[in-house]
């Protein structure tokens, strides 16, 4: 029996700019979170601002997923998870745009987007791959349409690995990503692309019948 929804994903799970959220409290006001309000179930959330896809799928196989619908909101594909070598290790990201030596290095040095987008592929195939092992229901939608896009068509195994994951992607109206969705209909969204709480309200009527078929199946 489903009791419970647990999310992750990177600040547009979280919920950075929303009235209620802060750097140490995740939002109430996601859809994810409303939408367990609406079921009565309880709600857990381990997204986390700027991260990237491995750290995404690190957490969603380390969290106890018993009696639980996953929901999981994949970021960009050019944000790189690392382990560094001080203790305590914990995950760091390296983003672009970021004025900082390291930043700079990897992106001029180590960076490509066909290494990204295999990299995140086979992340998020590990992960979905975990989930069904382990009998875990899970909704899984993106926020970079690059892990869907052919332009590397012709690179092995990139075309494979994407043709499986998309069976397991799910998408806003019209095969639109959360920002894209918000945009096309003139939702207000923060200075940081972050759509705001009518964005997240009205994405509980896309999501809420998915959710309840499923902890409710027939």
């Amino acid at each position: 029996m489903i009791d419970k929804i647990i999310s992750f994903g990177d600040s547009f799970i979280y919920g950075s700019d929303l009235s209620d959220c802060d750097d140490n409290q995740y939002s109430q006001s996601t859809w994810p979170a409303l939408c367990a309000k609406e079921l009565g179930l309880d709600y857990e959330c381990h997204a986390q601002g700027a991260r990237g896809n491995h750290y995404i799928s690190l957490e969603a196989m380390a969290k106890s997923c018993t009696n639980t619908l996953v929901i999981i909101n994949w970021s960009w594909i050019d944000r790189f998870d690392y382990y560094p070598t001080e203790r305590p290790i914990v995950p760091r990201t390296v983003l672009p745009g970021i004025d900082n030596e390291l930043s700079e290095f990897y992106y001029k040095n180590f960076h490509s987007e066909a290494g990204d987008l295999f990299r995140s592929l086979s992340t998020i195939y590990a992960t979905h791959s975990y989930l069904k092992e382990q009998n875990i229901p899970f909704v899984s939608s993106i926020m970079d349409t690059l892990l869907v896009t052919d332009i590397w068509n012709k690179v092995n195994p990139i075309p494979n690995l994407q043709e499986v994951i998309q069976k397991d992607i799910s998408w806003f109206p019209n095969q639109q990503t959360f920002l894209e969705w918000s945009r096309s209909n003139g939702y207000p969204e923060s200075k940081g692309w972050h759509p705001l709480e009518q964005a997240h309200a009205e994405a509980v009527k896309v999501w809420l019948p998915t959710y309840k078929s499923m902890i409710s199946p027939k």
